[in-house]
């Protein structure tokens, strides 16, 4: 576009545009020469540090060769009997062959030691390669090492983590069980102190429930013997009574069968045999408790008669 533009100046305004013009390159342009000289700089400098100059001496030698080049005489040929400028000629192109050989020579072996030290050079990078390519593999081996040991760190970081959480739920669930071990203890010691309280006084009710036992047995023996003593007073009574009935019966069977026999002497009426200790009893049963049943009460329809058993 900006091309266009300056066309059509020029055939619109006859607009003259400056244009570059090229210049003829003579050997080297100028950042080509600096690097090539900066290459030639590099280059002598290593070939230095790897033991001097290889061809400090051989470009003496060329350069003197250079130097003793015989110049070329006068080749213009006047006279056809010369018989000196071609001898000459020749002796002079003969020297500077036999140079010319020589510095081929100088720069063949020139060339040789240069082969040998790139040859040498390359050697060395070559096993400089292999070391590095070496500790490279080392080194990735040892990345791998490092990888897993950071690997294996973090899953330890993770379990020790895990670890510690659980810990602390251990250790609070340890504090619970604690604080409820002792309000059980607490619990525990209370129910034991009431126990002791309620054995003590349950001791107390049974030995006053013995001593009121033990009061009431012997009202009840006494009276029970008492009962005992008048029942069989009475059933003596009735015995007696029906003896004498059953003699009043023999007696008048007697009369009527012998006709006027007297009737015998009634037998004595039996005498009590504890008189003076039913005197003595009332005495003390105002003082005995009323008679309580000692079974259980059944029902009714149940119960069974006493006779039957």
């Amino acid at each position: 576009e900006t091309v266009l533009v300056m066309r059509f100046a020029e055939m619109t305004q006859e607009v003259e545009v400056a244009r570059p013009v090229d210049r003829p390159i003579y050997r080297l342009a100028a950042g080509r020469r600096h690097r090539n000289q900066a290459f030639k700089d590099e280059l002598s400098r290593r070939l230095e540090e790897r033991g001097g100059p290889v061809n400090g001496g051989d470009s003496a030698l060329m350069n003197q060769l250079i130097e003793s080049l015989p110049a070329l005489p006068p080749c213009e040929l006047v006279d056809p009997t010369d018989d000196q400028t071609l001898p000459r000629l020749i002796e002079v192109l003969e020297q500077r062959h036999r140079i010319r050989q020589m510095m081929t020579e100088q720069v063949t072996h020139t060339a040789n030691k240069v082969k040998f030290m790139l040859q040498q050079f390359d050697s060395q990078m070559s096993s400089k390669d292999t070391f590095v390519h070496d500790q490279q593999s080392k080194l990735n081996e040892k990345e791998k090492v490092i990888l897993n040991q950071k690997t294996e760190i973090e899953r330890l970081e993770k379990k020790s983590k895990t670890l510690e959480y659980k810990i602390d739920i251990l250790q609070k669930t340890t504090e619970m069980y604690e604080q409820d071990k002792r309000s059980l203890q607490q619990e525990l010691e209370g129910q034991e102190q009431m126990l002791q309280k309620e054995l003590s006084e349950r001791r107390r009710m049974e030995q006053r429930m013995q001593g009121v036992v033990t009061d009431t047995k012997l009202k009840w023996e006494k009276e029970c013997e008492r009962r005992v003593n008048a029942k069989q007073l009475e059933m003596q009574n009735k015995l007696w009574v029906k003896d004498e009935k059953l003699k009043q019966l023999k007696a008048i069977v007697t009369e009527n069968s012998s006709g006027g026999s007297f009737p015998p002497e009634p037998p004595k009426k039996p005498e009590r045999p504890s008189r003076e200790r039913d005197h003595t009893m009332p005495q003390k049963r105002s003082a005995s408790p009323t008679a309580l049943p000692t079974v259980p009460p059944v029902r009714p329809t149940h119960r069974r008669s006493r006779s039957a058993g």
